[in-house]
């Protein structure tokens, strides 16, 4: 029997105990606020599994390395335990909903799959569970790829990478480097799946040992794209294949993990044409460009899982008609200067709200953008319908910050503002 410190006593750290007691070990929790739970800080000699919560820079994190202890993260421990196939998604934006889509691609597929990794059931809770004939659809957050060097997937996802996180991480190469461990320990059997619409997954494609799959809503030489007929096309292992899609969401950056999902499920033996049928009846998670409302000529969405700018600019994108814009909330580090120097023009009015309300004001100013602070959301969202009322728009919740300000998380907010607009739109009735 080994002694094994758990580094983090939350969902993640309280799982990786249970498996360590499975495995015959003996686990010691630990956390900066609770000192005693390792007599004296002693890392020395041990493994210590890191929880994703942990950041770079917690002091007992520093102390272990300091003694030369084993640091490891939960996929690394985990990884070797697997006896079945792993799909890992990453990527700053989307992760969530392509994992949603391949496990809703297997199940009408009949395969035995399971849903793990960020913010839902920790991969330490039940891999060692898994069977050989089972696929684990794995959602890898950049806290969770950190640490995760022999981590070697199946099928790696990459989505797209954008400034994120900065605080946790220290800057964005630290950033990137995390999200890289989805694809850089893979061998030459297991492949890596690349936007090919982000420019920056060009050159990390070139350094992958495994065989890279690209797919892209624009370029004919991907692997999988979409046609000037609108066909989804498979182009890969001298096989091309056509198939007219049902697209459960009329957004461009939804249509790309469309594609995503389609490529990861063909890897794992799924035929191109059912993979592409299956997902016609795809049903979006809430808070990801949700229909909230529709008042006198004013329509209001709710993306409040936009919780940085390479999101908000996503969601803006969407829209031709004017658009009022509510932005703001935890400050994560990220700049917003990229935000407000690519605005569309068909953001006619800007409101800010939450921790970095102001900084977003000072910043959106440098742009030429105009941003008015609000306390409150309600009379946010008034002001926002006003400014597009005469028009005809959208009202869209998508705040470029994480939630935590105010909020427990992002769909907390997201019901907030849902409230919101119906206090403003009764309100209108009387």
């Amino acid at each position: 029997m080994s002694d094994i410190v758990i580094y983090g006593t939350g969902k993640t750290g309280q799982s990786l105990a249970q498996l360590v007691k499975r495995r015959g070990d003996n686990p010691i929790m630990y956390d900066d606020e609770h000192d005693g739970f390792v007599p004296s800080g002693d890392f020395c000699g041990k493994t210590v599994l890191l929880s994703p919560g942990v950041p770079p820079d917690a002091k007992g994190l520093a102390k272990a390395n300091r003694c030369g202890a084993h640091v490891v993260s939960e996929l690394n421990y985990c990884m070797p335990l697997c006896k079945g196939q792993v799909i890992s998604v990453t990527g700053t934006n989307g992760k969530t909903t392509v994992c949603r889509m391949i496990k809703h691609v297997l199940d009408k597929a009949c395969y035995i799959s399971r849903l793990l990794g960020n913010g839902g059931v920790p991969f330490s809770s039940e891999v060692a569970d898994v069977a050989e004939d089972e696929t684990v659809v794995l959602e890898s957050s950049s806290f969770q790829l950190r640490n995760a060097d022999n981590f070697a997937p199946q099928v790696s996802v990459v989505t797209n990478l954008a400034p994120d996180h900065i605080t946790y991480h220290g800057n964005y190469a630290a950033y990137v480097r995390a999200k890289c461990n989805n694809f850089l320990h893979q061998n030459p059997d297991q492949f890596a799946v690349f936007n090919a619409d982000d420019k920056d997954l060009f050159i990390f494609a070139l350094h992958v040992k495994s065989r890279v799959v690209f797919y892209s809503l624009t370029d004919k030489n991907a692997n999988c794209f979409l046609d000037d007929d609108g066909f989804v096309v498979w182009n890969y292992g001298g096989k091309k294949q056509l198939v007219k899609p049902c697209f459960p969401s009329p957004y461009a950056h939804n249509k790309s993990n469309f594609l995503a999902a389609v490529c990861a499920s063909v890897l794992v033996g799924v035929p191109f044409a059912d993979a592409v049928e299956a997902l016609a009846d795809f049903v979006f998670s809430p808070h990801r460009m949700q229909f909230v409302a529709e008042s006198r000529g004013v329509t209001f969405v709710d993306d409040s899982k936009g919780t940085n700018v390479a999101a908000t600019l996503a969601a803006v994108s969407c829209f031709t008609c004017p658009v009022a814009l509510i932005v703001g909330g935890y400050d994560k580090g990220e700049s917003f200067l990229p935000l407000f120097s690519a605005l569309p023009r068909s953001v006619v009015f800007v409101a800010a709200i939450g921790q970095t309300a102001t900084r977003m004001q000072k910043q959106a100013a440098a742009c030429g953008v105009s941003v008015q602070v609000f306390d409150h959301y309600k009379t946010a969202v008034v002001a926002c319908r006003s400014s597009v009322s005469e028009t005809g728009g959208v009202v869209l919740l998508s705040n470029a910050c994480a939630s935590f300000d105010m909020f427990d998380g992002y769909a907390q907010r997201g019901e907030y503002f849902a409230g919101v607009v119906k206090e403003v739109i009764d309100a209108e009735k009387k």
